[in-house]
């Protein structure tokens, strides 16, 4: 074989390694790339998850907040609301004691307050408009006193003689015991704020 055909072989072989060896070269440069590719989109897609788990908690929160800030000035404005209605319901105190119903219910009054002060040979204090009105139903309890009070609003306001058990069953005082039902019964009635 003369060294020119040797030569020449030798050449196509080398060629054609090198052309092998490109080809594998690009072979695994497109691995590589498509690799680099997934790596790249799982990379993106998980910190794009991360992003949004993270958004989702904040918003979240934030959520909450709002709730809770909207559900704190619809109870403050609940509050103001009965806090009106009960300094109204004082306001009213003295026509309600005018009235001639409320002169009808005194002597159940007296003998609510006086139940608690059995044979404690209790005083009754009142203003001198409901003395006539209780000078009947105080002569039932024994021992009972009646005192005319003008400091006393009205209403009566019964006591133990040595003055360890008050009663006050004044309508201030009734109406002091009834607010925590009253603002109950008043929320229910209330429209809800959404």
């Amino acid at each position: 074989m003369a060294l020119s055909d040797l030569i020449s072989r030798l050449e196509h072989e080398a060629q054609s390694r090198v052309r092998d060896i490109e080809q594998d070269a690009e072979g695994e440069v497109r691995a590589i790339e498509a690799a680099t590719e997934r790596a790249v989109t799982e990379i993106t897609a998980h910190h794009l998850e991360k992003q949004h788990a993270t958004r989702h908690t904040l918003q979240q929160r934030e959520l909450a907040l709002a709730r809770r800030q909207a559900r704190a000035r619809e109870i403050e404005a609940r509050h103001a609301l009965l806090a009106r209605i009960l300094h109204r319901a004082k306001a009213l105190l003295p026509g309600v004691a005018a009235s001639p119903s409320y002169r009808e219910a005194l002597p159940s009054h007296l003998d609510e307050a006086l139940a608690f002060l059995e044979d404690l040979r209790p005083r009754v204090r009142c203003q001198a408009t409901f003395a006539a009105t209780l000078t009947a139903a105080i002569a039932h309890h024994r021992d009972a006193v009646l005192v005319i009070d003008e400091s006393v609003g009205p209403g009566v306001h019964a006591e133990s003689s040595d003055g360890s058990v008050i009663v006050d069953n004044t309508l201030a005082g009734r109406l002091a015991r009834a607010e925590a039902r009253l603002a109950v019964e008043l929320s229910r009635l209330l429209p809800d704020e959404q």
